[in-house]
């Protein structure tokens, strides 16, 4: 038999799954073809052109520095960490990416510089069209396990919604339908398997010292403690995003309600006076639920 075309569609709570990766995932012993495929990623008007890409485990990205400015890229990808160092303009860097998963890419230099690589775990691998349709070319006769990655699935999700494809049993077209408790637009690539937890413990030390400086009469530097555990720690650590995305807005808006209500504490704002014992219990309260949410983030 020959190679074949496998294709598909794929489905998160029953909408299309546009920009979905869908990957079949090769059986012990099964033998891929040898590729070494190389691919380009260029820096131009402090943007990464593309933002998106897909490649196959062991490929090679070149980047291209087209901008007249010094470029750093770097990755915190957990299996494939790397840093370019300085990227001169008109030059290029090379970076092998020998692992599967997602692998974020920024610009030590321009913060507003973002992408992502999805590197699949096997060379058959497609990008699911606005409907959710896809196909996956050459592909051997063998047994397959189907799976797709989307940024508003976690592992689990992915894992649950796999399917299995037999093709020298004739099995050419596929369906995903997968769920998601996340909700559509969420994006949870830089959110699952970060140590959130010790996030929340940052948050409960500064807040700690924050109310250290109150005791100590120091109201402006307390309040400018608990105004920077509030944007630094909660927002800007992707902490308000992360419980956002998975638990709903609502959720984050709580934990912030509470920040405010905590600052405002500290300020002397309302009708009853704070003690230090209130102020206590209001940290150890929102230190509770901001542990609750990330305990069940996955990989947290």
């Amino acid at each position: 038999m020959t190679d074949g075309m496998v294709t598909g569609r794929v489905l998160i709570n029953s909408a299309p799954a546009g920009g979905a990766v869908v990957f079949l995932r090769t059986p012990p012993g099964f033998s891929a073809p040898p590729t070494s495929p190389q691919y380009t990623i260029r820096q131009e008007k402090l943007r990464f052109t593309p933002d998106f890409l897909v490649v196959p485990a062991g490929a090679t990205i070149q980047f291209e520095n087209h901008d007249d400015e010094i470029h750093n890229i770097h990755s915190r990808a957990t299996d494939n960490r790397f840093d370019t160092g300085a990227h001169l303009p008109g030059t290029t860097k090379d970076v092998r990416l020998k692992n599967p998963g997602t692998v974020p890419i920024r610009c030590r230099t321009h913060q507003s510089m973002r992408g992502l690589i999805v590197v699949a775990p096997t060379p058959y691998f497609a990008v699911a069209d606005h409907i959710g349709r896809f196909e996956i070319r050459h592909v051997p006769p063998g047994h397959y396990r189907v799976e797709a990655w989307h940024p508003q699935l976690t592992p689990e999700e992915r894992a649950v919604g796999a399917i299995d494809l037999d093709l020298e049993a004739g099995e050419r077209a596929v369906q995903l339908r997968l769920s998601a408790k996340a909700a559509p637009g969420a994006d949870l690539t830089d959110t699952l398997g970060r140590d959130w937890s010790s996030i929340v413990e940052e948050i409960r030390s500064e807040l700690d010292r924050a109310i250290g400086l109150w005791r100590n009469g120091s109201i402006t530097a307390a309040t400018s403690k608990a105004m920077s555990v509030q944007s630094r720690l909660y927002g800007e650590s992707g902490l308000r995003d992360a419980i956002a995305a998975l638990f709903g807005k609502d959720r984050a808006a709580e934990h912030d309600r509470r920040l405010d209500t905590l600052r405002k504490m500290i300020q002397g704002i309302g009708t009853a006076p704070a003690t230090e014992a209130v102020l206590e219990r209001e940290v150890a309260a929102l230190v509770s639920g901001l542990m609750k949410d990330v305990e069940t983030i996955p990989g947290a």
